[in-house]
């Protein structure tokens, strides 16, 4: 197989009428050598003085609806993009012209553009290279005319082999006709008459139960009606079903089609003799062009998942070349190696990449049209291969539009493109960056690493990056603590660029309450202030996924959360201990944060304890005087380190003192459940044909509306207090019993226990011999787990918890394993 040259290296054309970007603005898949001169080469043109510095801009105020519908917008596909013109109004209103914007996590470039478009200079960075390629391209205006000609050459060239590929006959006439598109469908085996039968021909019937199913159309003839289930009957392979022809030789309409068990038997004849010959002859040559060799996330272990995105069955190909038919992928090497040979392969090889996934098996057939799902791998038992000249000139068509629009719109050209991870960026002078905007990734919501591999592998890029990812993936071993580590590495770093007095904004479409809950724990940490406004700010496009309209646990719109990086001297008026506290409130205050640590971290050592007291408590570097041991033994109590790693004493609350934690937490439970229902039964009162608030809704009303928010996760606390009905919201008790029963469990406080057990699991320190449940609460607390949806908890209580399943009775035990399946279903889908 001929090994090409990279992708997206050579220059573009200069051309008079298109304003130029910078020498050395993008570099590929690696980290940009000029990163740090074109920030100090900023500095010099607009120097920055924090002793006369006058910024002062308040919180961005205003919810935003936009627009999806614009020729930019739709240049490219990239999963969680956000509208650029949205994001302008941000920048124009935290910004002056000139001023320098950074996006550490710039994925499709979004930011980067409006940034230009608003005449600010600009910072990209992102570790996936088909990111910055896209960030790239979308920040060049390019000389149309000359790409248009650019093009016209690659056509010509690209011309006599997709003839071949394509070349057919037209059942009518007998001339020449080129396939337009070609439906294969997956076969099952029939369990009743165990004819083969592709979904395809399948007939929609009713069953014994009332369920509208797809049926075997023999059976249906012969008066049954037996189900063709893609999950449990036997698969035998897709296979060509029908093909849609354009006829060159004048018949009218030009466009036609034919089946392969057509009732005509010179369509069917046809379907054989130069359909199906075609393919065959296709597959008996070897492709002479290179296309990926890779394996999917480069795992060679066949028998393993190769990501997150991998399921049996529906996307469980092992290589990116099994995502495309022989003809497409040869179709697409032949484009490609044309597009790497043109003056403009970076803008040809950008067309080319926009348009991969629309090539791929993943394109559902549908007799209205068809389409992939975006933002997962999911092949359909039925699927579309297109002619793909065709589609590329559209995709050009659509790109050439976008390029006019940008051609107008930009007004800065002096952006930098970085791939590399944000978690050191250390080429970025401190106090340098006058705004950061951005769309993190949210633990394991949108797994890019895996989705941009395609992308990547075609292009030739680097596909061994993901280890640098800031993701939570089980099936890579990054786990929640990883992600928050990493993240607390990159908002460190954008506090450090980011000059004192400005903004950071967040745009958050994950409603993992607890993540974020986290992430504002991380913000804190880095030294970031928090915007206070009570206004809950969204991006609305008004333009809804299925899954956005459905989910319980899904925001319906993009919320944005600002934070500031305080001025000099002014952190110090919101420090809790400031060395000024008369001794009194002093112990206080430090009992808080050793309470607040060791409810957290319980077995926690005497070092980790005191570096969060430091760094959580003392930001203006000074301390008074005291006696740490003396404080740390008032509220709790030390056992020697029992597991052999050296670590000393580890220390855990005092039962009175985990009871004033507890308590604490209640009252805060308490006051925000309270604002919670009133909410619910405003809603009510407003809609009483829809009782019930969705989870989206109270949590948008959660992070706007409740100041002072409890340790736990709204998820884990809201069954405490609600019940959630069968469409998913949740609503006030109905009747005293109902009431009763929140009541006691809150009094009982099994939540809570459950929080504190699962906290020594996780962080594997020994548990005090008050802690430890018995088998029976083991297996009540799993089953609570499974009702109020704390599905990871449940599983951890079941396989580390310490329950011993065979001396429980059998109905305990049977039942136990059944809601730990649940659990297992929850947090591992397709892995039980």
């Amino acid at each position: 197989m001929p090994k090409r040259a990279p992708a997206a290296t050579l220059p573009l054309i200069p051309t008079p009428a298109v304003p130029q970007m910078p020498e050395g603005y993008y570099s590929g898949d690696k980290p940009n050598p000029n990163l740090r001169a074109f920030v100090e080469q900023h500095l010099r043109e607009k120097p920055y003085d924090p002793l006369t510095d006058a910024y002062e801009v308040p919180a961005f105020d205003k919810p935003i609806m936009a627009t999806k519908a614009t020729a930019i917008y739709n240049m490219h596909t990239y999963w969680s993009k956000k509208p650029h013109g949205a994001i302008r109004e941000y920048i124009r209103h935290y910004t002056q012209p000139g001023d320098l914007v950074l996006d550490p996590f710039c994925g499709s470039g979004s930011t980067a553009l409006a940034a230009l478009m608003e005449g600010r200079k600009v910072i990209a960075i992102d570790r996936s290279p088909a990111a910055t390629f896209i960030t790239k391209n979308y920040c060049t205006p390019v000389d149309v005319e000359a790409l248009q000609a650019a093009f016209a050459e690659l056509q010509a060239k690209v011309k006599p082999e997709i003839d071949w590929l394509y070349e057919t006959r037209c059942d009518r006439c007998g001339g020449k006709a080129t396939t337009a598109y070609t439906v294969y469908s997956q076969v099952f085996r029939c369990d009743r008459c165990f004819n083969p039968m592709p979904l395809f021909d399948c007939v929609e019937a009713e069953n014994s139960q009332g369920k509208v199913v797809k049926a075997c159309p023999i059976c249906q003839n012969n008066g049954f009606v037996e189900e063709i289930s893609t999950r449990n009957n036997t698969k035998l392979g897709a296979i060509p079903v029908l093909v849609s022809y354009l006829c060159q030789n004048g018949c009218k309409p030009v466009r036609a089609e034919r089946r392969y068990n057509d009732p005509i038997d010179k369509k069917r004849e046809y379907f054989e003799k130069y359909d199906l010959a075609k393919l065959k002859e296709i597959e008996a040559k070897p492709i002479p062009h290179w296309y990926p060799p890779n394996r999917m996330m480069n795992v060679e272990d066949a028998t393993q998942p190769w990501g997150d995105k991998w399921r049996a069955g529906t996307s469980n190909f092992r290589t990116v070349a099994e995502l495309f038919t022989k003809r497409t992928l040869w179709a697409l090497a032949v484009i490609l190696d044309v597009c790497n040979a043109s003056q403009f392969s970076t803008a040809l090889s950008f067309v080319f990449e926009s348009n991969i996934l629309s090539a791929t098996i993943m394109q559902q057939y549908r007799e209205a049209g068809g389409g992939f799902a975006k933002g997962t791998y999911y092949v359909p038992q039925v699927y579309i291969e297109r002619e793909q000249s065709g589609c590329f000139v559209r995709k050009f068509n659509d790109i050439v539009n976008a390029q006019r629009e940008m051609h107008n719109g930009i007004i800065c050209t002096e952006v930098l493109v970085s791939t590399q991870s944000n978690t050191d960026i250390a080429a970025i002078p401190a106090n340098s960056i006058g705004y950061v905007f951005t769309d993190p990734p949210y633990a394991d919501k949108v797994q890019y690493g895996e989705l941009n591999f395609v992308w990547e592998a075609w292009l030739g890029f680097d596909t061994h990056w993901q280890d640098d990812e800031i993701i939570v993936n089980n099936v890579r071993g990054k786990t929640e603590q990883d992600w928050a580590d990493m993240m607390r590495q990159a908002m460190a770093e954008c506090y450090r660029v980011l000059k004192p007095g400005r903004w950071i904004s967040l745009c958050y479409h994950d409603t993992s309450e607890g993540t974020w809950a986290l992430l504002q724990d991380i913000m804190a940490e880095a030294g970031f202030i928090v915007d206070k406004s009570t206004v809950a700010l969204f991006i609305d496009t008004g333009q809804k996924s299925y899954n956005q309209l459905t989910a319980d646990k899904v925001t319906k719109r993009d919320l944005v959360i600002n934070f500031r990086k305080p001025k000099p001297g002014e952190a110090a008026g919101l420090l809790t201990i400031t060395g000024d506290e008369d001794e009194t409130t002093f112990r206080e205050k430090v009992h808080t944060v050793i309470r607040d640590h060791l409810a957290a971290h319980p077995g926690a050592s005497k070092d980790h304890i005191y570096d969060d007291l430091v760094s959580r408590m003392v930001k203006s570097g000074r301390m008074q005087p005291h006696d740490f041991d003396l404080l740390l033994a008032e509220v709790a109590d030390h056992a020697v380190d029992v597991r052999g790693k050296g670590e000393g004493e580890r220390w855990y609350l005092k039962e009175a003192q985990l009871a004033l934690v507890d308590a604490a937490e209640s009252a805060h439970e308490d006051a925000a459940a309270d604002q919670l229902g009133q909410a619910m039964h405003r809603r009510q009162v407003e809609q009483p044909a829809q009782p019930g608030m969705h989870y989206s809704d109270l949590f948008e009303l959660f992070v706007y509306g409740v100041k002072d928010k409890p340790r736990r996760a709204l998820a884990e606390w809201l069954p405490d207090y609600f019940f959630k009905t069968e469409t998913g919201a949740w609503r006030l008790p109905l009747t005293d019993d109902e009431q009763q029963a929140k009541t006691a469990l809150r009094r009982e406080g099994v939540s809570r226990r459950i929080r504190h057990y699962v906290a020594h699991l996780q962080q594997d320190t020994p548990i005090p011999a008050r802690e430890q449940p018995g088998s029976a609460t083991l297996v009540g607390w799993i089953r609570h787990c499974k009702r109020a949806g704390l599905y990871e908890a449940g599983v951890l209580l079941f396989e580390r918890g310490g329950l011993n399943i065979e001396n429980l009775p059998e109905e305990m035990a049977i039942n136990v394993e059944e809601d730990y399946q649940v659990c297992v279903r929850r947090v591992r889908p397709g892995r039980e």
